[in-house]
């Protein structure tokens, strides 16, 4: 009954505020109209759309990494969803044409893997709105004509402001979709302007964390500018939000669009000022600022070489933690090693450009902030006043049309150092399937001051990797599947359907007695040993109470090697 008396209140609202809205048509005959109303009080949508002319299907245009039928709600009963490989469209159940239909949902916050949250919430219940799972697919099939051209979108929300691109809006605005797309924000939190960017800060977000990044966003984009030579042509906006308030742990996840960076830090160990934390999130921002850079004002032409933008905004952040001193050249190091091994514990045998068809994503990460470190040494060796940003910088002076790929990456690099030896050690890494990849690596730095060399002096990450690697391997023989997060010093499990040992919810940190996060190498080490035989693992939580008792099915892999990075 209950949603019964929502879907009526909500098409009564759509009335009313179609009766009341006057018509676009003459301004967009042949756009698609998407008219997406917020209900505030039920947290809950309306998008109707309205197409030029009369179709008997639609598609989405967005791949979106979760599943909408799930989520979206069709208002006519003579349509249905229809799923053709990776496509979801809309189809008339009786064969007949259509020119509009509507969808409801209520917000979904839940994350979204490599892709947009849909909703991002504010703590005092305002919301932010990503566009792009909406969009519609101008085409049916790749041979059809298209049914229209360009997409508006509409926005309501008689309870709140609306929020985007810079602007703030009462109560409905428009808006013509470009690119990726945006966030709306839906809300009455009141902007907060300067001279480097325009913010929309959580109420209850902790000062110091606030504070900080006042304080260090506009140097570090004045930072970036004048490394790069290339002053940012956009005052960005900054949609910073603070979420599960009383949930005891602390992590933070975001992402770039055109002229934004959406930020969420949650948990309560956040409200306790942690300059170490801070560091992190400091890492986090600087990537992302970097992108304004080389991912909006100038493009990556080919995502296969991704490593180009995320491993360059990976370095590009190191330099700027070195810069303003959140950490010193030592430590400087360390992070670029913790992603050299990064690399070489997730890419495996393949092509550093298959990972994002191998769902490996976090390898252009980390596999590209090494290519980007030994890019930097390569050329100081050849010129020491020289660096990574002069790279760059004469990579964006050389762009024609506001882009780049890979081959003019490696002809600016050739040009620097003098020959193509890293170029085409680096292209074999990137484009070919390599079975050694730590001497491959240790070749990168030939001729260099940097070495590398293989250890057993593990770092907190490594130990952390393999603590998790024992939950990952029990989850995925018996249930042939994972689901699982961690926290500063703990792991949770998720139930996973049909699969006995791992039905319910579990906060794991320890197993036989060892910390799985603060000493995961050696807890590894004893887990190869016990399933080689066939044992029963046993884990306990936080208060060392025993949560589970799982045995091991199958034989597992050694530890990978541990690369340590050293100048001479």
């Amino acid at each position: 009954m209950k949603n019964t008396i929502t879907l009526t209140i909500t098409l009564l609202f759509s009335l009313l505020l179609m009766l009341s809205t006057p018509t676009l048509a003459s301004e967009s005959e042949n756009k698609l109209q998407i008219h997406v109303h917020y209900q505030q009080a039920s947290d809950s949508w309306l998008i109707q759309y309205k197409l030029p002319k009369a179709v008997e299907r639609v598609s989405f245009a967005r791949q979106s990494n979760f599943d909408r039928t799930q989520h979206y709600q069709i208002t006519q009963p003579d349509l249905k969803w229809q799923q053709e490989g990776g496509v979801l469209s809309i189809t008339a159940a009786n064969g007949k044409k259509f020119t509009s239909f509507s969808l409801t949902f209520d917000s979904f916050y839940g994350f979204i893997l490599k892709d947009y949250s849909q909703n991002v919430q504010y703590s005092d219940g305002s919301v932010l709105f990503y566009t792009n799972h909406l969009s519609l697919s101008e085409k049916v099939t790749a041979q059809s004509e298209a049914i229209f051209d360009g997409t508006r979108f509409y926005f309501y929300s008689p309870k709140t402001d609306i929020v985007f691109l810079g602007k703030r809006y009462k109560h409905k605005a428009s808006w013509d979709l470009v690119g990726d797309g945006t966030y709306i924000y839906f809300g009455t939190i009141t902007p907060i302007e300067n001279d480097n960017m325009i913010a929309v800060v959580d109420p209850a977000l902790p000062k110091w964390v606030w504070q900080n990044t006042q304080t260090y966003f506009p140097k570090l984009f004045d930072y970036y500018a004048k490394k790069l030579d290339q002053p940012l042509n956009f005052k960005p906006v900054v949609f910073f939000n603070y979420a599960h308030l009383a949930d005891d742990f602390a992590n933070y996840e975001g992402g770039t669009l055109a002229g934004l960076v959406q930020l969420s830090v949650n948990g309560k160990r956040w409200q306790n000022k942690d300059s170490e934390r801070f560091n992190q999130l400091f890492h986090f921002l600087a990537h992302e600022a970097a992108h304004f850079w080389n991912g909006q004002m100038y493009a990556v032409e080919d995502h296969g070489h991704a490593w180009l933008h995320e491993g360059g905004a990976d370095a590009f952040a190191n330099f700027a933690m070195l810069e303003f001193g959140f950490i010193d050249a030592k430590q400087w190091l360390q992070k670029f090693e913790e992603s050299a091994n990064q690399c070489l514990l997730n890419k495996e045998q393949t092509a550093l450009n298959e990972s994002a068809k191998l769902q490996r994503y976090k390898n252009y990460y980390s596999c590209g902030a090494v290519m980007a470190l030994a890019s930097h040494y390569q050329v100081q060796a050849t010129n020491p006043s020289l660096s990574l940003f002069d790279i760059w910088r004469h990579l964006f002076a050389q762009s024609k049309a506001y882009s780049y790929n890979q081959s003019d990456y490696f002809n600016v690099l050739n040009g620097l150092i003098g020959n193509d030896r890293l170029a085409k050690v680096l292209g074999r890494f990137s484009d070919q399937r390599v079975e050694d990849n730590l001497s491959e690596i240790e070749t990168w730095f030939e001729g260099s001051v940097l070495k590398g060399a293989v250890s057993t002096d593990y770092p907190s990450f490594y130990h952390q990797h393999w603590g998790k690697e024992i939950i990952i391997e029990l989850m995925r023989t018996h249930c042939s599947r994972i689901s699982l997060s961690y926290y500063d010093d703990y792991i949770k499990t998720y139930p996973i359907e049909n699969c006995k040992v791992f039905d319910h919810d579990m906060e794991i940190q320890f197993v036989d007695g060892v910390d799985l996060l603060k000493n995961g190498g050696s807890a590894y080490q004893a887990f190869k040993a016990k399933c080689q035989r066939g044992g029963v693992v046993n884990f306990a939580d936080r208060a060392k109470q025993p949560v589970a008792q799982i045995r091991c099915l199958d034989q597992v892999g050694a530890l990978t090697p541990y690369m340590k990075l050293t100048t001479e």
